[in-house]
């Protein structure tokens, strides 16, 4: 009895080990401690795994009469040591526990069926065939979780998939529960080589139960993607029309007047020589320019940041709001140009929304950008009166309920380029560095 214990509490161990690596260091990126801390609660969930196996699991050896109570205390332990071990909604969490547990089991169901078949008692052979069948679906761990599941990490995929999608690997689950528990466990001695194959079968199928739910949430992501991809480049080209209408405008009225020039010379000599200064105040008056012409038609060298800074300070001109902006980004920066449009584009629409909701404040926003080496440093600072609403590490909408899409799309750009994203507020002003 000792003996089966000891071969079954390290089968359990080398499979756990194997299923830490595959499913957890994909997970990196969302540790919520240190690595140490982490090992520490995924050799937790380890003990807990072999503990439950050997206690529940074993056939008519202690609780064997309850492992569906094994199963639930397997499945609350899981899911309270991922949660407290990696950052992630609920219902994600719930999809790769049960994901676990299928491919766990299904691994174990086949070492199972073939001891079964070929009447296997010794548990060093047992011990053998577990790590053997254990080393044939590594590729198929590999594929799902590193190729697969680690886009959907890197992507920080928030859709309401997930609210569903755990679905899929609890019906696989109580399928197998169903059928394979009942027929391979509880009736073993009717197991034959058919059974062998039907059970590998199960497990390709579960397996690409599992592939197509990851693919379909990539595909997902990236259709949001290149949807949110094309909005921006059709605001960029608003951005381009309204920038070159007023380009033109003042080209037009700066010509018009260099035109007419020689007759407004003419028409103030006239003036002065009948000594008319009324009416000489009165018509220089009609002569100043437009206090637009005053500003500069570009203010920056990098067309796309040019683009985006002055369609958004017009606007917020237009609702009455003091604009500075002091802007030194060269043409060529290790930045893309969609990347730039998310940054400028978010910021500086968040900037004049909240200075839209002021009314009887003063109102101003204050952009300062430029390279510092191959460094992209960017200070946005504008005056607010919402209440800033923030839960855990993100910033909630003032407009909506659920997080603030513009904070969370900038918040992505720089993660990609491994920057810095600072947000503070006090005394009115509301304040973003980045860098990249």
């Amino acid at each position: 009895m000792n003996v089966l214990i000891i071969s079954t509490a390290l089968r359990v161990v080398v499979c756990c080990a194997v299923f830490a690596f595959f499913v957890f260091i994909p997970l990196k990126s969302r540790f919520r401690y240190d690595s140490l801390n982490t090992a520490v609660l995924v050799a937790l969930l380890v003990l807990i795994t072999t503990a439950i196996t050997v206690l529940f699991f074993i056939h008519n050896v202690f609780f064997s009469k309850y492992s569906s109570l094994g199963i639930v205390l397997w499945l609350v332990s899981a899911i309270l040591i991922f949660c407290l071990t990696v950052k992630g909604s609920y219902f994600e969490i719930l999809f790769i526990v049960l994901v676990v547990l299928n491919l766990y089991v299904n691994i174990m169901a086949i070492v199972k069926i073939i001891n079964n078949v070929l009447s296997i008692t010794d548990p060093v052979i047992w011990t053998l065939i577990t790590i053997a069948v254990l080393a044939a679906y590594v590729p198929l761990l590999w594929v799902l979780m590193f190729k697969l599941y680690k886009q959907v990490i890197e992507f920080d995929i928030s859709l309401p998939f997930w609210k569903f999608i755990w679905i899929i690997p609890a019906l696989t689950y109580l399928i197998f529960f169903v059928k394979i528990i009942n027929d391979y466990w509880i009736h073993s001695n009717h197991a034959g080589t058919g059974d062998i194959v039907f059970s590998i079968l199960w497990s390709f199928t579960t397996y690409a139960f599992f592939a197509v739910a990851l693919q379909m949430l990539i595909q997902a992501y990236k259709g949001i993607t290149t949807e949110e991809e094309n909005k921006l480049i059709a605001s960029q080209l608003r951005m381009q029309e309204a920038q070159y209408k007023r380009m033109l405008e003042q080209i037009e009225t700066t010509a018009r007047i260099r035109h007419d020039l020689r007759h407004h010379l003419i028409s103030i000599g006239a003036f002065a020589e009948d000594n008319d200064l009324t009416g000489m105040k009165r018509y220089l008056a009609d002569l100043i320019p437009d206090p637009s012409l005053d500003e500069p038609l570009s203010v920056c060298q990098n067309h796309i940041a040019d683009v985006i800074l002055q369609y958004y300070a017009a606007m917020a001109k237009n609702c009455g709001t003091e604009v500075k902006i002091r802007a030194d980004i060269p043409q060529s920066i290790p930045v893309s140009d969609l990347d730039l449009c998310i940054i400028l584009g978010n910021l500086m629409r968040n900037a004049l929304e909240a200075c839209e909701e002021q009314k009887d404040t003063p109102k101003r926003i204050k952009v300062r950008a430029g390279m510092k080496g191959r460094q992209l440093a960017v200070i946005i600072e504008n005056t607010y009166i919402n209440e800033v609403l923030i839960q855990g590490d993100e910033y909630k909408s003032t407009k909506h309920e659920g997080k603030a899409i513009g904070l969370s799309s900038v918040k992505r750009v720089v993660e990609k380029y491994q920057g810095i994203l600072k947000i503070d507020w006090s005394n009115g002003l509301f304040r973003v560095y980045l860098f990249l």
